[in-house]
């Protein structure tokens, strides 16, 4: 007797359906495992773009082409947002118990701030919560905020915050300063950018804000809360795996 074949059975990711009570095929749609890896690679393309646009030869070669980037990112995002609102269907107010979901949300909100007139700098600063975005999209980096992991994998998730909010302040404090047209040599590209940040964080040396008055003390203030928070969140992350071992 020929051995009965086993019924064919698709992956996991193409029958996943996202918590809710949308339309089931927006549910599908959502939890496909295609949608969520677009979106991570999207923002991860972004931050890259934000560096390398703080880089000379790069910035002044394609900024055009970075721009068209980051508005297509921002029709993307929004449409993302929707999406999920859709699938997790009525009550909307649902969908943000999550804090991740409301993390997300006010960052898209935040980057549909027009891009012209006197606020054009502020809306390149908010540009840069994208990057905030690759720690909701990242279960290591959420698990650390959370204190979730062993000892080992939280040195390595804070570490990796780390380097991040160092990134994200450097390409602010490039901003601040002018951007390409920077006048200071401490903040005039990404590297220069990145070693006064550092410089700043420890104390040692450190070169002059990256603008006057107001706007280079609240950089300096937000750097130090960033910093004052990692350290707790690093700090309760040890002592928690250390009591529950």
């Amino acid at each position: 007797m020929a051995k009965r074949r086993a019924p064919y059975s698709r992956p996991a990711a193409a029958t996943a359906v996202a918590a809710g009570h949308g339309p089931i095929a927006v549910r599908r749609f959502v939890a496909n495992s295609g949608f969520l890896a677009f979106t991570q690679a999207l923002i991860a393309l972004n931050a890259i773009a934000l560096g390398l646009e703080a880089v000379t030869s790069f910035g002044e070669a394609f900024g055009s082409l970075f721009d068209l980037l980051f508005a297509a990112s921002t029709v993307w995002f929004v449409a993302e947002i929707a999406l999920r609102l859709v699938a997790h269907g009525k009550p909307i107010a649902g969908f943000f118990r999550d804090g991740w979901n409301t993390f997300d949300t006010v960052i898209v909100v935040l980057s549909l701030l027009p891009l012209a007139g006197g606020i054009a700098i502020v809306a390149r600063l908010l540009r840069l919560l994208r990057l905030l975005r690759l720690v909701s999209g990242s279960s290591l980096l959420r698990d650390f905020a959370l204190g979730r992991l062993p000892v080992g994998a939280h040195v390595l998730a804070g570490s990796l915050i780390l380097a991040l909010s160092l990134y994200a302040f450097s390409l602010a404090g490039f901003h601040l300063a002018g951007g390409l047209l920077a006048e200071a040599a401490a903040w005039a590209d990404l590297p220069s950018a990145l070693s006064s940040t550092a410089a700043w964080s420890v104390m040692a040396s450190p070169p002059s804000l990256p603008a006057e008055g107001p706007a280079g003390v609240a950089w300096l203030v937000v750097l130090g809360v960033a910093h004052v928070a990692w350290l707790g969140l690093l700090l309760r992350g040890l002592f928690g795996a250390r009591k529950s071992a």
